[in-house]
């Protein structure tokens, strides 16, 4: 991203992943590059993947049970890692690469890993793991909510976006894009995410990114992922009425691109006649119940 001292814009580009059927591991990575760069090609300098694309890895494997899924996928984090920060390096653009599975000290975690062009690498657990996550795939807990280099720049992996606090505190702490890296395989799980993301665009004025997977995953118990990515804005001028920058299409593979303008969102938050993020606390909210 930019320098956090100046307002100058930054090109974001939201990717959904298609999964697809491969044979090897290496194919994996050779479509993790293609859509990096066909992201840099549209001139973005900050690129999102989505939550666990790296399910894709699994149609290289004998089909088995779902309870082998995070066993299977985990060893194969150090190697994402590594090229996560080798493109980064390559294209000089920070990548905030959706989220993996990796061993940690307790078990095995879902995390982000957000990596820098100069090759810093950070990492943002999922702080709220979904019954699926708890069982049968049994990740354990890891908590916390990372800062990064350029203060505007946030992250919550897909069921902490549905949680307001999380994204209140992060802008409270200066964060202006919130990156929300999700997977679902239904309408209505896509929706929870899609529909709490935007909530919180709205209530703290800033813009959310979300990034999905799409696709026929089809093994290991695991079905077609659903959605599509998108950028999205408060609803008040200076943005569009859809309150949306951009948007890919639905349940195919593609990005959604846009110019992220943290000038407009400072007028956003200083004009117009609601002004959610200066009013949240005109209240003890709290007092009142």
């Amino acid at each position: 991203m930019n320098n956090p001292e100046s307002n100058k814009i930054t090109r974001l580009a939201s990717i959904t992943w298609g999964v697809q059927k491969i044979r090897h591991v290496d194919e994996f990575f050779q479509h993790m590059e293609v859509l990096v760069r066909q992201a840099v090609a549209q001139g973005a300098t900050t690129i999102l993947l989505p939550e666990l694309f790296e399910v894709e890895i699994l149609t290289a494997l004998p089909d088995g049970r779902t309870d082998q899924v995070a066993g299977l996928l985990a060893p194969f984090s150090d190697s994402i890692e590594s090229a996560l920060k080798r493109l980064a390096a390559s294209v000089q653009a920070t990548i905030v690469g959706g989220s993996h599975l990796r061993h940690s000290a307790k078990g095995i975690v879902n995390v982000a890993a957000v990596v820098t062009p100069e090759g810093d690498m950070f990492f943002q657990p999922k702080n709220c793991r979904t019954q699926w996550e708890i069982e049968p795939w049994g990740l354990v807990n890891e908590t916390g909510l990372q800062s990064f280099p350029d203060p505007r720049l946030g992250v919550l992996v897909c069921y902490d976006s549905e949680f307001p606090e999380a994204a209140r505190r992060l802008a409270e702490r200066g964060v202006e894009l919130l990156c929300v890296p999700s997977y679902s395989e239904s309408r209505m799980s896509y929706q929870r995410v899609n529909f709490c993301s935007h909530a919180r665009a709205v209530e703290n004025e800033i813009f959310v990114a979300q990034a999905c997977v799409t696709g026929p995953i089809e093994c290991f118990g695991l079905e077609t992922g659903y959605g599509r990515s998108s950028i999205m804005t408060p609803s008040k001028a200076p943005f569009p009425e859809s309150a949306l920058l951009a948007q890919s299409p639905l349940n195919s593979e593609g990005m959604a691109v846009a110019d992220i303008d943290f000038a407009a969102l400072a007028l956003c938050r200083s004009t117009g006649d609601a002004k959610p993020w200066q009013d949240r606390t005109i209240s003890d909210w709290n007092a009142l119940l």
